[in-house]
């Protein structure tokens, strides 16, 4: 018997990461880097040392290369990733892909990019080069909406595969009401906001939501718990709008998932999502979603919440008063939101989906 070819082989991946914030997609490459490797598949997460994705891999014992910004640690890299008999590179962010088309040329294996976001691609020449199909031979789109904007882009359709953001349906389902997590908010109905406090996240939407609803005495606290460049505008923005100790920017938590669960409403007035994990997680919850209108986030929801058009704090604040105000509506749109995230959105899916992604593009 022939030995068996290189194709046969289980695939060996390096995944390719260079942001330094915290957010969905360090999440969601946290949990796949972790389920393939409990899977017996070998993969190796490269990421700088100074990010916040590095520790947590880490502490998880995965298998972490330090990913500096330099020509000889980007030589230590390659003579590194040398050692593993890799079969594929995947890329997760813009950074990471030029990398990778280096680490292409002297591996000699497949390039593959897991694109998040929901933006057309740049045409400047070196955009055009970065994400050429013959130079990048698959992509991974975390949602149909995505897919969509790379095929409208050029990008072969036939070369797109879906891997849609997963949560752990099971574990969310099983995360408990606080009440002295709770407590410091009092007896009002609470809604929040979990990301990056950065102009897409479109927050400055939500204050003037919350501050319609204070003239109207409607008894909210409302919270966006995150950090990032905003953060200044946004308690600016808080204050003139006379809502200091109705309005809470606690900064970036770490237990995000049990703040979440203590929310009446998760508020997304996002303008742009690829999928929105928040939302996704909120949903195996059975935590109510209004939203505005952005396609990703629509998709997500699959008509189990209220959305709105963007840039409109009127219809926000509208449709988180008529969602507070019917809690009949609220439970129902969460029933229904949960069947559908344990249907759709368990990470399960996302692995296998990967998987038949890089089997699909076996190595050269």
């Amino acid at each position: 018997m022939s030995a068996p070819t290189r194709c046969s082989l289980p695939p060996r991946v390096a995944q390719l990461h260079t942001n330094l914030s915290w957010g969905g997609g360090e999440s969601q490459l946290l949990a796949l880097a972790i389920r393939l490797q409990a899977r017996g598949y070998f993969t190796v997460l490269a990421t700088p040392p100074h990010g916040a994705l590095y520790p947590r891999a880490r502490r998880a014992g995965l298998r972490v290369l330090a990913l500096d910004d330099t020509r000889a640690a980007r030589r230590q890299l390659l003579f590194d990733l040398q050692e593993f008999d890799l079969t594929h590179l995947n890329a997760h962010d813009s950074d990471a892909t030029t990398l990778g088309h280096w680490l292409r040329r002297h591996l000699g294996i497949p390039l593959i990019l897991t694109r998040r976001i929901a933006s057309p691609l740049r045409r400047n020449p070196v955009s055009r080069w970065k994400y050429s199909p013959r130079r990048l031979e698959a992509v991974i789109a975390i949602s149909g909406t995505v897919r969509e904007v790379m095929v409208r882009c050029g990008y072969p359709v036939n070369r797109i595969h879906l891997a849609g953001d997963g949560v752990d349906v099971a574990a969310l389902a099983r995360v408990p009401q606080e009440p002295p997590l709770r407590a410091p908010y009092g007896t009002d109905f609470l809604v929040g906001g979990l990301g990056r406090l950065s102009g897409k996240k479109n927050w400055i939407v939500m204050v003037r939501a919350a501050e319609i609803l204070a003239r109207e005495s409607f008894p909210v606290q409302w919270m966006i718990a995150g950090d990032g460049p905003d953060h200044a505008a946004l308690a600016d923005a808080i204050r003139a709008a006379g809502l200091q100790g109705r309005f809470h920017l606690p900064g970036f938590r770490e237990d995000a998932i049990r703040l979440l669960r203590q929310f009446d409403v998760l508020c997304v007035p996002s303008r742009m999502e690829g999928a929105s994990v928040t939302v996704r997680e909120a949903m195996a919850m059975g935590i109510p979603v209004v939203a505005a209108d952005a396609p990703g986030v629509v998709e997500s929801l699959a008509g189990h919440g209220w959305t709105v058009g963007r840039d409109d704090p009127v219809a926000l604040a509208k449709a988180i008063r008529t969602a507070l105000e019917d809690p009949d509506a609220r439970a129902a749109q969460a029933r229904g939101a949960q069947r559908y995230a344990r249907a759709h959105y368990d990470y399960e899916h996302t692995l296998a989906a990967t998987l038949a992604a890089y089997d699909s593009t076996p190595p050269r």
